[in-house]
C-alpha cells in the first residue's frame, strides 16, 4: 500500500528476444526489400492495384543471409535483461503500465515491441482501498464510546493518533483528509475513512453484570437518538459527498 500511496522504482527480469551476434541480413529478392507485394489485376473498370504484406519476409523487407548455429530463422535469441520500472503513485490492481521499445526486438532491425507491465495490488492487513480512499475499521470499548479516549490508528507512512469524543456512536466515520491515495491522473488525493466500531463483550462476570444492572434503568443509558446521530442512510450520503 505504501508502494502504491508514493510510487516505486522495482527492478525485474524479462526474457525477450533479441538480435542474435553473428546474424546477417540481405534484402529480399521477393519484395526487393518493400515488405509489401503489388498485385494489379485488370478489371472492365481498369486496373486495381492490391497490396499484402510479403510472405517471404514478414514484411520486413530483409532476410537471413548468415545464421548461427542455435538461433531461430528470424535472427533471434532469448536473453534475460533486467529492467527498472518506474511505476507511479495511485495505480491499481489490473493496471497496466507500458514501456515502449522494451519488448521483443524485430526481425531485420525494425521497430522493437512494447514491454507490458501487469499490476497485482497486494492486499494490506489493516487498511482496505475504496478507490483512491482508505479503510480502516477502529474498534474501541464501551467505555471509551462513553468517555472519550484517544486511538493511535495505522495510515499511509506511520500511526496516527486520533481523538475520540466522549458519546461517540458506534458507525460513526471520521475522516482524515488527503490520507489517502494519490490520483493517478493527477487529481488530489483521496481521505482516510474510520468506521468506529463500539465493541460489546460477549460474556461478562457476575460483577462486571451487576454493575451493568445498576444502569440499566438510568436516564443517559436509554436510547434517546436526536437530529444529530445520523442514520445508516445519511452517513453514506456524508461519505459520498
Amino acid at each position: 500500500m505504501d508502494e502504491i500511496a508514493n510510487g516505486v522504482e522495482k527492478k525485474i527480469k524479462v526474457n525477450r528476444l533479441v538480435h542474435a551476434d553473428g546474424v546477417t541480413f540481405k534484402t529480399c529478392a521477393t519484395c526487393q526489400g518493400s515488405g509489401q507485394m503489388r498485385k494489379v489485376v485488370n478489371t472492365m473498370l481498369g486496373q486495381m492495384v492490391s497490396s499484402s504484406t510479403c510472405s517471404t519476409c514478414s514484411g520486413s523487407g530483409q532476410i537471413i543471409d548468415k545464421r548461427p548455429s542455435g538461433v531461430d530463422s528470424s535472427g533471434l535469441v532469448s536473453k534475460e535483461d533486467i529492467i527498472s520500472i518506474k511505476v507511479p503513485a495511485g495505480v491499481s490492481d489490473g493496471m497496466q503500465l507500458s514501456m515502449s521499445g522494451r519488448g521483443n526486438e524485430a526481425p531485420g532491425g525494425g521497430v522493437s515491441g512494447d514491454l507490458l507491465i501487469l499490476i497485482e495490488e497486494k492486499e494490506d492487513k489493516k487498511l482496505k482501498r475504496d478507490g483512491n480512499n482508505l479503510i480502516y475499521d477502529l474498534h474501541i470499548s464501551f467505555i471509551d464510546a462513553a468517555l472519550g479516549t484517544s486511538e493511535e490508528v495505522p495510515s499511509i507512512g506511520g500511526k496516527v493518533r486520533i481523538k475520540i469524543e466522549p458519546g461517540t456512536q458506534s458507525g460513526k466515520i471520521l475522516r482524515l483528509r488527503g490520507k489517502g491515495i494519490k490520483d493517478i491522473n493527477g487529481y488530489g488525493t483521496g481521505d482516510q475513512l474510520i468506521y468506529v466500531n463500539v465493541w460489546t463483550p460477549k460474556k461478562l462476570t457476575s460483577e462486571e453484570k451487576a454493575k451493568l444492572e445498576s444502569l440499566r434503568s438510568s436516564a443517559n443509558f436509554i436510547p434517546n437518538p436526536t437530529s444529530d446521530d445520523k442514520g445508516f442512510f445519511e452517513r453514506m450520503k456524508e461519505y459520498f459527498s
